[in-house]
């Protein structure tokens, strides 16, 4: 069907003529299962499982009637899995179902995970036993159900076709996940989005990369985010090729062997897992990988020249954002027709734009806010209604980044339009670890900023104002922000205001606001240097993750 005869919220609509296909995630598997039942789907290296693709479809419908004693239809649950057949065997069961699913990141702390419980009204939790340590605390605080999943072989036997028939209309408008990404205000955020958008912005995909059923994606980055579910699963599925999911914690010093043990074609990382692997042996073969996705922060042109002139692979660099279901631009393929250093020309299924403070169109060449509509946008955020409104006025979801285009639709990214780190395309917010800082019994107050980080982009730097600053050490302070905050969004550098003779206290603007860019600028002259020389003893600190 033509996405235009869809009830579609104003920045929805683009100018492009799209259709959907399939109505929603099943009638997409039961396809692709149509298609070729006997061909491999799902490949798992770490438990050496694999599973073609009517094995995946039944596995999928003996989920979505388990839960239905849980659960009702049209209902939210949400899932805390790594890359796991468990993880996509609920999805996939819920989905069909009409129920909302909430993917968690297994690295958060405890505290972060009960807040996005606690704020998606889910009505239950399924979880992989083996974070059962962390999730014991949140089982005896709160009510909700809590249900371990420890195999899909132990799903009960069913009647594939009684299954099928029992199953609910679901419409491509209905959501089908929240995601939840870094707040502004401390707390995480949950983008709402639909079965329209995932499979409108997979199959631009699979068209713009010429993808194919022979297509074998290798997903190194988590399914509990955007990139993982959308990139290396929706898309290789719209392809009807097949998909080997990998730690991704483990996964780079075999990524290699993995690659020329699978026949990977595909993948989709961050510039920092492209760093990563420059900086490790080569064991792998020159051709076997024929292109791979990367977006989610800047991708230094040094860096992809470098990486292409090693390993011979093309890198098409791309920009969007989880409220855009992933990706809105890409640049042109094949590699021959690539604008380098550029962003890309916007998708067929949407709009892109660039406009002023007053949302006013810039002409080329001038740089402003990327802006987008069209049907891979987002319904919104989860229970936001401000923030909705300041988002997606006008027809358009604002991105908050800064950027331009050039007179051939080459779009290109230039900075961030707030404060975010983007630390190995994780996104966070300083107000989440300000707000942590706040409740230490010495800090009268902190400033959390991100720095250039050769590996992951950015690390984390909190300057703090101590009303002792004899009575707290550096170390003393990671260890307390390590007991709120998951590993990753853990200041790697602490820097006391109050040992500093050059700049005593935080600096501040005439509203008392506290000027990021005055400790950036700070940082980068004054203790940038002075860590590399001193080897970093000026700070103590975990090296996140």
């Amino acid at each position: 069907m033509n996405v235009a005869m869809l009830p579609l919220l104003p920045h929805q609509k683009s100018n492009c003529d799209v259709d959907v296909p399939y109505a929603n995630f099943h009638e997409l598997l039961k396809a692709k299962t149509g298609e070729a039942p006997s061909r491999e789907f799902l490949i798992f290296p770490e438990t050496d499982r694999r599973y073609t693709y009517q094995q995946f479809y039944e596995i999928s419908l003996a989920a979505s009637e388990w839960l239905t004693s849980c659960v009702k239809d049209f209902g939210t649950i949400c899932i805390i899995f790594r890359n796991t057949a468990e993880f996509l065997a609920i999805y996939f069961g819920a989905v069909a179902r009409g129920i909302i699913v909430v993917p968690i990141n297994t690295d958060l702390a405890p505290a972060e995970i009960r807040f996005i419980i606690e704020n998606s009204d889910c009505a239950a939790v399924f979880y992989d036993p083996d974070l059962e340590r962390k999730i014991s605390a949140l089982k005896g605080e709160m009510t909700i159900a809590f249900h371990p999943f420890a195999d899909v072989a132990n799903l009960p036997a069913i009647d594939a076709k009684s299954a099928e028939a029992n199953l609910p209309k679901v419409e491509p408008t209905a959501p089908v996940v929240i995601i939840y990404t870094s707040g502004t205000t401390g707390n995480p955020k949950g983008v709402v989005l639909t079965h329209m958008n995932f499979i409108v912005d997979g199959i631009a995909i699979v068209k713009w990369f010429q993808l194919t059923a022979e297509t074998r994606s290798i997903c190194v980055l988590p399914l509990f985010h955007n990139n993982g579910i959308v990139i290396s699963t929706t898309t290789t599925l719209c392809a009807g090729g097949s998909i080997i999911f990998v730690d991704p914690k483990a996964s780079l010093r075999s990524f290699w062997a993995l690659v020329d043990r699978y026949g990977a074609t595909f993948t989709s990382v961050m510039p920092s897992i492209l760093a990563a692997l420059l900086s490790l042996p080569f064991e792998g073969k020159r051709g076997q990988l024929k292109g791979i996705i990367c977006g989610g922060q800047l991708l230094p042109l040094s860096l992809m020249q470098n990486f292409e002139a090693r390993f011979g692979v093309p890198i098409f660099e791309g920009f969007g954002s989880t409220e855009a279901s992933s990706y809105s631009s890409f640049n042109r393929f094949p590699r021959e027709k690539r604008k380098l250093g550029s962003v890309g020309v916007v998708l067929p299924i949407c709009d892109m734009n660039v406009v002023d403070d007053n949302d006013s169109e810039l002409p080329d060449g001038t740089e402003g806010e990327l802006c987008i509509r069209g049907p891979n946008c987002a319904i919104g955020y989860h229970k936001l209604p401000d923030l909705n409104a300041q988002k997606f006025r006008n027809g358009w979801y604002h991105s908050g980044d800064y950027g331009l285009r050039d007179k051939e639709g080459n779009y290109y990214f230039r900075s961030r339009k707030d404060d975010l780190i983007i630390k190995g395309g994780e996104k966070i917010y300083p107000a989440e670890i300000e707000n942590v800082l706040s409740k230490h019994p010495n800090v009268t107050e902190s400033a959390v900023i991100g720095v250039d980080d050769a590996i992951l982009g950015q690390e984390i730097c909190a300057f703090v104002n101590l009303k002792d600053p004899g009575a707290s050490t550096e170390s003393e302070l990671i260890k307390f922000c390590a007991q709120s905050l998951a590993r990753f969004k853990q200041p790697k550098h602490i820097v006391v205001i109050n040992r500093l003779g050059d700049m005593p206290e935080l600096p501040k603007g005439p509203t008392k606001k506290i000027l990021h860019r005055r400790l950036r600028d700070y940082y980068e002259s004054q203790l940038a240097n002075r860590e590399r020389a001193e080897g970093s003893k000026w700070v103590h600190g975990s090296t996140g993750g």
